[in-house]
Formats: C-alpha cells, sequence, structure tokens
C-alpha cells in the first residue's frame, strides 16, 4: 500500500501544475475569440453608456492580465464566478446538470467496456472467422461513423418511424412517475443518446482488446497453462484477458475527455439536459464564467480518471508498484 499511496501523491503533485496550465490556455482562447457577451445580453440597441457600465460591473473592462488574476484568486477559493447571461452561480449551473451528463457518460462507458471486451476476446479466440470478421466490421463502423450523424440516424429510424424510443428528454414530461416507473422511464429515454455515445468507444475497445488478447496468448506462459491442463475458459480469461486489460484501462481513463466532448454533440442532439448542451449554449452566447467553469471542471475530471487508471494498473501489473 505504501507504493501505491507514492504513486498517488506523485500524480497529484504533477496534477496541479497541469489544471493551471489548462486554466491559463482556456482563458486566453476563451477572451480573445471575437464576441462580446455585453451586447448579447443588452442587445444591439444598448446605449454605449450602459455597455461600458454592464462591463465594469462584470470586470470585462480591465486588463486581460488582470482578469486573469483574478480569476485564478477565485477558483483557488473554490469560485468559479458567476454566469453573465444566466444570473446564477457557475457552480451550481455545473451541479444542476452534471447529474444527467454523468449518467450519459457512465451509461456509455459501461457499454463500450463491456461490449467492446467481449467483442474483441471472442474475436481473437478464432483469428479471420466468422465472428472476428463480425466483430471487425461492428468496430470499422463505430470508428468511422461521426457521432452527430449516428445520432441524427438512431433518432429518425427508432425514434420517428419506429417509435421504440422517446425522441428528446431525460424524462417524459407529460406524466409524473415515481419508483421502478420512474428509473424505467430515464433508462428508456437513455438507451439511444448512451449507443450513439458509446459507438466509437466500442469499436475503438473492441480493436484494442483483439489485438492486445492476440499478442497475450501468443506467449510462453500461456502456452503453459494449456500444458498443465487448464481448461479453455481458465486460461483465456484467468490469464489472458487480466493482461490484455493493461491497455484497455488506460483507454478507458484517457477516454474521459473524449466522452465529455462526444456529449456535447450528443446531448445536442437529443436535447439532453447535461452539461454538453449548456456548454454549447454558453459558447453561443459568450458567457465566459460558465465556458471556463466547465472547462476547469472537465480537466479535473480527466487528471482525476487518470489517477484512477494509475491506481488500477498498480493492482493489474506489480511492476509497476516497485517501479
Amino acid at each position: 500500500m505504501g507504493s501505491i499511496f507514492r504513486l498517488v501523491t506523485r500524480r497529484i503533485m504533477q496534477a496541479i501544475p497541469l489544471i493551471f496550465i489548462v486554466i491559463t490556455i482556456n482563458f486566453v482562447i476563451v477572451h480573445t475569440a471575437p464576441g462580446d457577451p455585453t451586447y448579447i445580453l443588452l442587445g444591439e440597441a444598448a446605449t454605449k453608456e450602459f455597455v461600458e457600465a454592464m462591463r465594469a460591473r462584470f470586470g470585462l473592462d480591465k486588463p486581460l492580465y488582470m482578469q486573469y488574476l483574478l480569476y485564478v484568486s477565485r477558483v483557488v477559493q473554490g469560485d468559479l464566478g458567476y454566469s453573465i447571461l444566466r444570473a446564477q452561480s457557475v457552480s451550481s449551473l455545473i451541479m444542476e446538470r452534471l447529474p444527467a451528463t454523468l449518467l450519459l457518460i457512465f451509461s456509455a462507458m459501461c457499454i463500450s467496456i463491456l461490449v467492446g471486451i467481449f467483442l474483441g476476446v471472442t474475436a481473437s479466440k478464432k483469428p479471420y472467422s466468422l465472428r472476428d470478421n463480425f466483430a471487425t466490421g461492428i468496430a470499422l463502423f463505430g470508428v468511422s461513423t461521426p457521432t452527430f450523424w449516428l445520432g441524427q440516424m438512431l433518432l429518425i429510424a427508432l425514434a420517428l418511424y419506429a417509435g421504440l424510443f422517446p425522441v428528446t428528454g431525460l424524462k417524459t414530461l407529460r406524466i409524473e412517475l415515481m419508483g421502478l416507473d420512474y428509473v424505467l422511464d430515464v433508462l428508456h429515454h437513455l438507451a439511444l443518446p448512451a449507443i450513439t455515445l458509446a459507438a466509437f468507444h466500442l469499436a475503438f475497445i473492441t480493436r484494442l482488446t483483439r489485438a492486445s488478447m492476440l499478442e497475450v496468448l501468443g506467449q510462453d506462459f500461456i502456452v503453459t497453462a494449456r500444458a498443465k491442463g487448464l481448461d479453455d475458459r481458465a486460461v483465456t480469461y484467468g490469464h489472458g484477458l487480466r493482461n490484455a486489460l493493461l491497455p484497455v484501462t488506460t483507454y478507458a481513463g484517457l477516454s474521459i475527455g473524449l466522452l465529455f466532448a462526444g456529449a456535447i454533440m450528443t446531448e445536442s442532439v437529443f436535447a439532453w439536459p447535461g452539461m454538453g448542451t449548456l456548454l454549447y449554449d454558453s459558447l453561443r452566447l459568450r458567457d465566459y464564467p460558465v465556458l471556463l467553469g466547465i472547462f476547469i471542471f472537465v480537466s479535473v475530471m480527466v487528471v482525476v480518471s487518470n489517477l484512477v487508471v494509475d491506481i488500477l494498473y498498480g493492482f493489474l501489473d506489480p511492476r509497476i508498484r516497485s517501479d
């Protein structure tokens, strides 16, 4: 446990300056982009004096470096700022939308990992067989299909024409559901967005698992395990899969940022009330504090997910603990 604790401590110390670098880059990009939120808030007909007064109220009249120093000092204290257009704190806005986004991302990750590993292991047992070609075809389709296009096609085919799934939203608004009925209703609304978001990552994990399993199953310790008389299931899952999961674990951790990025398009297609929709609206309306708050939150999530991957690596591969 001491080696794991040292690993976690070292990663946290490396993550702190990384987060500040991300804050700096995002701050410069957002504030140097064209557009002024005060004109969007007040309209083009507002007088110059009124616009200047609003800019002074939100601190937009100060030099960029002063805005940056003030913003960083607030972030260190846990204050992500106040939305210019929504009259609400950024933290409360993120907390309102976070559960829906986490539900979507967690569901998509579970689908991509479980189904991807299953297809990858199945394909690796008999390379170039019919099931291997089937898994490869699914992987190629998932990798080459844009998320927004797949979401629209699923929406048109299965929701609009077939009527099997709801068109938009997180839940049915016409009636009040409770208990199990509410859970089933949310899952019904969640199915298409989760499949859409999971498609690319499922395909990548399938190919990654297949390649890793083929490499592991050809090593000497697998031959020795078979020679000892172990059945195929014990060799494949007990010996082969555990060693083949290392690159899959790495990708799962690194894909957190990609899932957040994909959630923006997915939530826009399905009108899912999460952080992706909030980010899109804030970008369109130049709501700087909300944009920066979401960027910081996502950056911290990516750092934490990589930290979890490092810990899992330590349990999966004892050599990493010793290093």
